[in-house]
């Protein structure tokens, strides 16, 4: 995995759509990580981005018509030409020493499909704000299929090939599809952590994450995806996760009819029809403010 000039067999692949004000950050650490190489994947931006990326050498720049994020993932890893692979998100940035860890750690790891890190939260402007050490568990499938623990994807190194054989990133999913690649390569193949705050992952109002409904949409389809073959203790951490999932949206719902309530009764329906238990959750939280 390392090549002999000290280069490391890898690609750092950026997808980008209208993320300008933020790519050159991205651009630069993964610059400073020794790749072999490094692709942006424009996803048919309307704003500087082409600029930006284009402005650095070193980078490979490859423009495609907007198709969404697994797709443009999908475009870095057919253009990669190395036996390791990690994407980066255009706001977000990796850690020094970040690559060099991730390939050690997967060389160590015979027949690991990927390895996985640490992140650090950061604000809008790139101020910290917490940091996520590396969660490690037994049994990586059954424990993934109770929830995403991993956490963020730009930590993760995977081997391109078993990667490339699962066919990549579902691109019917508009978001959980780096939750999905996991779970379906944890299904065959070790994985592994290593002990690193690996990249900052950028929160601001524009994440996919904050789009509540979108995710418990996605959320259901990926657990729906992994339901067959299932040994006993999977099938019970699959609803086990459903059921942690469906809690997670609630309790996220709940705080924001707090905090905008004016929009109380439209987030109420929103929470009833993606969790059957959402009302009683909901008084729950009644009685604990209450208490």
């Amino acid at each position: 995995m390392t090549r002999r000039d000290g280069v490391l067999d890898a690609t750092i692949a950026i997808a980008c759509y209208s993320q300008a004000a933020y790519l050159a950050e991205a651009i630069e650490s993964a610059l400073a990580q020794g790749a072999a190489e490094v692709i942006v994947v424009d996803d048919g931006s309307t704003d500087g981005s082409a600029t930006v990326a284009r402005s650095f050498a070193g980078v490979t720049y490859h423009h495609q018509a907007n198709a969404g994020l697994s797709a443009a993932r999908n475009t870095g890893l057919a253009l990669a030409r190395t036996s390791t692979i990690l994407f980066l998100d255009a706001d977000d940035r990796l850690r020094p020493g970040t690559l060099a860890a991730a390939t050690e750690r997967l060389r160590a790891a015979p027949g690991a499909a990927f390895v996985y890190g640490g992140y650090r939260d950061i604000a809008a402007d790139g101020a910290p704000i917490s940091e996520h050490p590396p969660v490690t568990k037994p049994a990586s499938f059954a424990a993934l299929l109770h929830d995403n623990y991993i956490g963020m994807h730009g930590t993760v190194l995977y081997d391109t090939a078993a990667l490339r054989a699962i066919g990549g990133f579902d691109t019917s999913l508009t978001s959980c599809e780096d939750w999905d690649a996991y779970l379906r390569l944890a299904r065959h193949h070790p994985i592994a952590s290593y002990p690193l705050i690996a990249a900052d992952y950028r929160r601001h109002p524009h994440g996919m994450s904050r789009n509540l409904a979108r995710m418990a949409a996605m959320t259901e389809r990926v657990l729906a995806k992994q339901a067959e073959g299932l040994s006993a203790g999977e099938a019970a951490a699959l609803r086990a996760g459903r059921d942690f999932a469906r809690r997670q949206r609630s309790l996220a719902l709940i705080g924001a009819m707090r905090a905008t309530p004016g929009r109380a009764l439209a987030l109420a329906w929103l929470g009833w029809r993606h969790d059957a238990r959402f009302p009683l959750r909901l008084a729950h939280a009644a009685l604990r403010r209450l208490g």
